[in-house]
């Protein structure tokens, strides 16, 4: 921790001597703390719906503020799925539109920044996060860029001391924008003992969709997180499972708190957008017996929350990207939104000037697995071990994705009408891999 602090007040002594601000900015704008957290489902969150889980901070960005209950990782290439997703949303591009390298030290030309569109518009800009799986390139252009190695019991304190520290030095005549990264809840899922103690692993309840065993080869199922677990799945082991993520998550909120506190100790929480995230959610607790994020079930959700200044209470259910993120940070900063960016500025529905900014959302894994999903209903189609496989959910009524529609002869115009409009997403998005030819052999 010591050494994160070290490294800040060299990199803000730097910043003093070389960012005078000469001026006070036209108009009033909001700083912006943007905390991403690594690996939390959308439902981890007590305010959220889970009853079982303690987080009286982010409960109350939820009760003041607005949230997305549809918001997705397009998906990734790689099973390391952290590092494109937030290489598009720093970069406000779809999967295959993003470079090629995201651990490269510059960013290719052409490529748009998150951070230096807010520099330019007058913010001084922070990061502090981990190194690995993150991009590179993205995370250099920050004014401070504090990346750290590691995961540990102490993760989540250090990260947000940090923040405290830049907070506390801040000179308030300039707006902030903060990317606050913690490597937590990502595995190893480790939390003080206090925070362990607050969950009986016993008690705590599995999903509707837990089974013992994925229904197939989705292409998948022996990738590193689907081994943190043995096979089948046990409802004893993934309470245990459960219980550590919970616990984490919950000393996360712990750490989230004192940033808030520092926020209102200098005075600057009624000047201050928070917005908090998720690189993806992921399945730990076996459902659709499955532990990892290489999936595109529901579950790899993550949570989207809105709140401060101009952000009013509520919820959608609009379907959005976490790269549309990009423009709607920089609507509320006032920033320019660089014409190559895909992601749609949300800010029109949190203001209630609009209910969505897409009819369908399509999701991607590697060259096994593609998704198409509207308001009510998803596609799921697989490649892999051979075999074709398909899913046809209806989400309104069968949000667990338990009952495949797929073979259902009345569902027949419903599974085509979204077999077209998948045909469609991976055109548009430039889908490199022809999935219509045959399954891969194992």
């Amino acid at each position: 921790m010591k050494k994160l602090v070290l490294l800040l007040s060299a990199a803000l002594a730097l910043l003093s001597q070389s960012q005078a601000w000469a001026a006070d900015p036209p108009r009033p704008r909001p700083n912006i703390l943007f905390i991403l957290a690594d690996d939390q489902r959308f439902d981890t969150i007590a305010a959220l719906g889970n009853p079982e889980i303690t987080t009286p901070h982010l409960d109350g960005l939820v009760e003041r503020g607005f949230h997305f209950e549809n918001a997705y990782c397009m998906g990734a290439m790689m099973g390391a799925v952290c590092l494109p997703s937030r290489t598009m949303l720093i970069t406000g591009r779809s999967l295959w539109r993003i470079p090629a390298n995201s651990r490269a030290k510059v960013a290719p030309p052409g490529v748009p920044l998150l951070p230096t569109q807010l520099r330019e518009a007058g913010y001084v800009t922070f990061h502090c996060g981990k190194a690995n799986n993150s991009c590179t390139f993205g995370n250099a252009a920050f004014d401070i860029n504090l990346e750290t190695a590691g995961r540990t019991t102490q993760s989540a304190a250090e990260h947000a001391q940090a923040a405290i520290a830049f907070l506390d030095k801040h000179d308030a005549k300039q707006p902030f924008f903060m990317y606050l990264a913690p490597p937590v809840p990502h595995d190893p899922r480790t939390a003080p003992e206090s925070f362990e103690r607050m969950y009986d692993a016993g008690k705590l309840s599995l999903s509707k969709n837990f089974m013992p065993r994925h229904p197939f080869d989705n292409g998948e199922l022996l990738v590193r997180d689907e081994t943190l677990a043995p096979h089948p799945r046990t409802p004893e082991e993934m309470r245990k499972h459960l219980a550590e993520y919970y616990a984490t998550i919950s000393h996360l909120d712990h750490e989230i708190g004192r940033v808030f506190e520092t926020l209102a100790k200098r005075g600057l929480s009624n000047n201050t957008v928070i917005i908090y995230s998720s690189d993806q959610g992921l399945a730990v607790g076996g459902r659709h017996g499955l532990m990892g994020k290489q999936n595109l079930y529901e579950h790899v959700k993550p949570p989207l929350v809105f709140a401060g200044p101009g952000i009013p209470h509520g919820k959608s259910e609009a379907l959005v990207y976490l790269f549309d993120l990009f423009p709607t940070i920089c609507d509320l900063a006032g920033a320019t939104t660089p014409k190559v960016v895909e992601g749609k500025d949300l800010m029109p529905i949190i203001r209630g000037q609009q209910s969505k900014v897409r009819d369908t959302l399509f999701g991607a894994y590697r060259d096994c697995q593609r998704m198409i999903r509207d308001k009510r209903f998803k596609l799921l189609s697989y490649r892999a071990g051979g075999e074709r496989n398909t899913q046809l959910f209806d989400l309104k009524n069968d949000p667990d994705e338990i009952n495949n529609l797929a073979g259902d002869p009345k569902m027949a115009d419903q599974r085509a009408r979204l077999e077209k409009l998948l045909n469609q997403a991976r055109a548009e998005y430039a889908d490199p891999i022809d999935f219509d030819a045959d399954a891969i052999a194992k």
